[in-house]
């Protein structure tokens, strides 16, 4: 049964995806070892543009993950709160285009693990976008 306060499954995907959202990006600002979104920036662009984009799309991750898991100890205004939270949602949907479709490993080009690589990968996506949408509510 649902209330006004918070499940602990909610809970306990607000914690998980601020953690997530930290870690992804510290392996961003760490050249991308291991990280998707870093391999699909440096895929889509080169150099010096890449290096910032990593670096600003790592700075995003962190402040993204850090206010996730502050969001469960300190009330914001809603419309503050409500605007940061479509910032994430939106950052996410473009990682989501970059990884999935546009990457080097992306559905537009080689499709290196094969097409249900790409269904996998693109579903496991998807469940962080849901699972920050339901965070949101």
């Amino acid at each position: 049964m649902e209330n006004k306060h918070r499940t602990v499954g909610t809970l306990i995907l607000q914690i998980a995806l601020g953690l997530l959202f930290i870690v992804s990006g510290i392996w961003t600002l760490q050249n991308g070892k291991g990280d998707e979104i870093a391999a699909a920036i440096r895929s889509i662009f080169n150099g010096d543009v890449a290096k910032v984009i990593c670096i600003v799309f790592g700075i995003i991750e962190i402040v993204a993950g850090v206010f996730l898991l502050l969001r469960l100890f300190v009330f914001l205004n809603t419309n503050l709160d409500t605007l940061l939270m479509i910032i994430i949602m939106i950052c996410w949907i473009v990682a989501i285009i970059m990884i999935d479709f546009i990457g080097k490993d992306g559905l537009l080009n080689n499709l290196n693990e094969g097409f249900l690589g790409f269904l996998n990968r693109f579903a496991r996506h998807l469940l962080i976008l849901g699972a920050v949408i339901k965070v949101k509510d």
